[in-house]
């Protein structure tokens, strides 16, 4: 249908048109409504820290008891804007505002309301819909987003223009505010249609606004309530006045009463200063623990004066400590890991990495979209959608791609379908170096170095070995072995190269196929392995499999399970085989009993020592240090809980093993019995279920620190991961050190600079 008055065509069940706020013939909008406002925003950081402020300003304010019902009855008297139209005025008699002294209700921000649900669209609509105003957070990137247009535009068509209200978080009025609430269709004086220009109402809180940012959120609440904000503030002060009078008493002499008024007036603004700055602390550390390190650092700030010299606001305890531990300078035994990083996927993640000597972690989520960003300044370098670069999207299947990381930071992406074609991206830009069409294979894997990888393309019997350089994506070498069995098409073979690039393992099912490139010979592993093989490695110049026992065989699966690790020396063509087995745990029961799932696979992790003369493992709950070639049992330890990720670093004296626990527990474990209780000082719980985890290595030379950095993707939040550090690695010097409040703040407003030059260098 179309507008009566501007003739703008419109959907059927629209109630108002967006253009020019005239209200449908026969339109109805509901009388009661689930949420004071719907909050529109671009899910960037600022805008959607400006849109919980708001959010919570809303929330909490209770309207004054002895306000009229007369003013709440027209959400006109709110606005005073010129964008309000007669035509539209219809709607607010049928709409149902707060009683005097209720709080205003709940708002809906999609973040919040939508993470469970599966149709957006209709979820927002429904949400729309059932909104008594409609508050936009502008920005310019808010006012590149398709869906906060969409959002605005449907909301005018459910209640019309009136209601709708604007807050700047970032940049001016011209390139902030949409353009549908800048303009509006309106008759001139001959009764012809034209585009005017409209003036929504636009609270200011921006961080850099000369409007006190209390005055601008108070005028956000004014509007949504459908209150005359000068009325509102004016009524906000009698109150203060009457208590402050009441406080005081009349029998006071004039002198002394004015003294009291400005000492209490001191005391009170001195008073809601450090409250204010122990409630920005607790924010801080809860940003903090979110993995918002950046963001809570700049909340701690807020909470402090500038330096010590500055007298504007009272120093607080806990805005110090809460400062400390944020810019990672608190040294407190009992966490030694502290949370460095938050990345935010766009879906649920899949898999994610961090390559070996590049500080960057990058994640592949289910819509298919891989992001890369670097942990220190929580800039994001990359977002690369892989349904987007396929002929057909449609063809687009999450559960047959994969994704791994080189050592020096190249994305690679390949599928299990052979008619897919393969991907090589630059992780610092996304830029993509090359690609392959269909390449048939049924197996990948990357050289220790990462300058190749290898495919396996299958033919009957024979397969065709293809070593590729991820420099350039051309062949560098072909090998063919005929293994004398059919190999099924539909096959997905783990595959793993020696640090050479001289062997291939392949397994075939729980057999393991190892291929002499260089002499396209091949022989067979000891058929030793359980039925489900679920790790394999090379070390030097051994080889090891780790198996369990199938879950469609075994009585009591997860729990008491039967595990087998197998070894041999390559060089031996198999012959100095051992095996070793046991059991252990895999099924993790959480406290809440809502996170029940199995956990920690048998995993070869790799060399314990630099000789390769021991082998370090975790399955389940246990962790073992084995001999590379009798398989003896050096060392073996129990965790917590079932392993969720686990790496091993090679020690002259002793391996360490950094291990994040089903549970949520991070911990570096000295594998040797002379340091069994050294675990204990380095063991962090980070309050989260642990879906998955991996660790690497990092240089910061901003906070004067090289660390082991885990990264966590939390069982309940699978679309985050979380990084942290381990402070306890740090140098005994730094660790020791003693931070005067100036050199805190100093420390704080380098690590916001260096994002902000990352974020600069970034988009130059």
């Amino acid at each position: 249908m179309e507008c009566l008055t501007c003739h703008n065509a419109l959907p059927d069940d629209a109630a108002f048109c967006p253009r020019c706020g005239a209200r449908c013939a026969d339109a109805s909008e509901a009388a009661d409504f689930r949420y004071a406002a719907f909050i529109s925003y671009r899910h960037i950081p600022r805008d959607a820290q400006v849109a919980k402020q708001v959010q919570r300003a809303i929330e909490t304010f209770r309207l004054p008891r002895h306000i009229s019902r007369e003013t709440l009855a027209s959400p006109d008297a709110a606005t005073d804007a010129p964008d309000s139209s007669s035509s539209s005025s219809g709607a607010s008699a049928t709409t149902s505002w707060p009683k005097p002294g209720a709080p205003l209700g709940k708002c809906f921000r999609d973040q919040d309301e939508l993470a469970a649900t599966h149709s957006l669209p209709q979820s927002i609509r429904d949400a729309l819909a059932q909104s008594r105003a409609l508050v936009v957070i502008c920005s310019p990137e808010a006012n590149e987003s398709a869906w906060v247009q969409r959002e605005i535009e449907m909301f005018a068509q459910l209640h019309g223009r009136e209601r709708i209200f604007c807050v700047l978080a970032d940049g001016s009025s011209s390139e902030s505010i949409p353009p549908l609430l800048k303009s509006k269709l309106t008759a001139d004086t001959s009764g012809v249609m034209r585009e005017m220009p409209a003036s929504p109402l636009a609270a200011d809180l921006r961080p850099k606004s000369p409007q006190p940012q209390k005055a601008e959120l108070l005028r956000t609440i004014a509007a949504v309530a459908g209150l005359n904000y000068d009325d509102l503030k004016q009524r906000q002060r009698v109150r203060k006045q009457r208590r402050i009078a009441a406080a005081l008493g009349s029998a006071t002499a004039v002198v002394a009463l004015v003294g009291a008024l400005a000492f209490q007036s001191y005391s009170a603004h001195q008073t809601a200063l450090i409250e204010e700055s122990k409630s920005l602390a607790a924010q801080a550390l809860e940003e903090h623990k979110e993995g918002r390190r950046l963001q809570a650092i700049q909340t701690a700030l807020s909470a402090l004066p500038s330096s010590e010299a500055d007298n504007s606001r009272p120093i607080v305890d806990e805005a110090i400590r809460a400062l400390e531990q944020v810019t990672i300078a608190a040294k407190s035994p009992l966490a030694p890991w502290g949370p460095l990083a938050h990345f935010e996927a766009d879906a649920p993640i899949v898999t994610f990495a961090t390559p070996e000597f590049f500080p960057m972690i990058v994640a592949l989520d289910s819509s298919g979209t891989v992001k890369a960003m670097d942990p220190l300044t929580e800039t994001y370098f990359t977002n690369v959608n892989i349904p987007s670069l396929l002929e057909d999207p449609q063809d687009f299947d999450i559960d047959e791609w994969w994704m791994t990381v080189s050592p020096d930071g190249k994305i690679l992406l390949y599928s299990y379908n052979k008619d897919m074609p393969m991907f090589c991206f630059k992780s610092t830009n996304g830029e993509l170096l090359w690609s392959l069409n269909a390449t048939q294979s049924i197996s990948f894997c990357l050289s220790a170095d990462g300058s190749e990888c290898v495919l396996t393309i299958p033919n009957g019997s024979v397969l065709s070995i293809e070593k590729i350089s991820t420099e350039t994506g051309l062949v560098t070498s072909q090998s063919q072995i005929d293994l004398a069995i059919p190999i099924p098409d539909a096959l997905r073979m783990r595959a793993a190269l020696n640090p050479n690039g001289k062997v291939l393992a392949l397994a075939l099912r729980n057999v393991v196929v190892l291929v002499n490139l260089d002499k396209s010979t091949f022989f067979l592993y000891p058929n030793e392995s359980y039925e489900f093989l679920s790790s394999m490695e090379f070390f030097g110049t051994n080889f090891a499999v780790a198996s369990v026992e199938n879950p469609e065989s075994a009585e009591s699966y997860g729990t008491n399970s039967n595990i087998r690790f197998c070894g041999l020396s390559v060089n031996n063509d198999g012959s100095n085989f051992w095996s070793s087995d046991n059991t252990c745990d895999f099924y993790y029961i959480s406290k809440n009993s809502t996170d029940n799932r199995m956990s920690g696979l048998p995993n070869i992790l790799g060399k314990a020592d630099a000789d390769a003369k021991t082998l370090a493992c975790c399955a389940g709950n246990r962790a073992f240090v084995f001999d590379s070639t009798s398989g003896d049992v050096i060392y073996e330890t129990t965790l917590v809980a079932p392993f969720a990720g686990a790496k091993v670093i090679p020690g002259d004296l002793f391996p360490v093993l950094f291990v994040c626990t089903a549970d949520g527990m991070l911990d570096a474990i000295a594998l040797d019995e002379r340091q069994s209780n050294r675990g204990q000082a380095f063991m962090s719980s980070t309050g989260q279920q642990a879906k998955k985890a991996c660790f690497y290595s990092q240089d910061f030379s901003e906070l004067d620190v090289s660390a082991s950095i885990a990264v966590l993707q939390p069982a309940d939040n699978p679309n985050h991961l979380i990084a942290y550090m381990c402070n306890g690695i740090a140098p005994q010097e730094v660790l020791d050190a003693e931070y005067t409040l100036d050199e805190l703040i100093s420390k704080a407003q380098d690590s916001l600079a260096f994002r902000d030059q990352a974020y600069s260098s970034k988009n130059a």
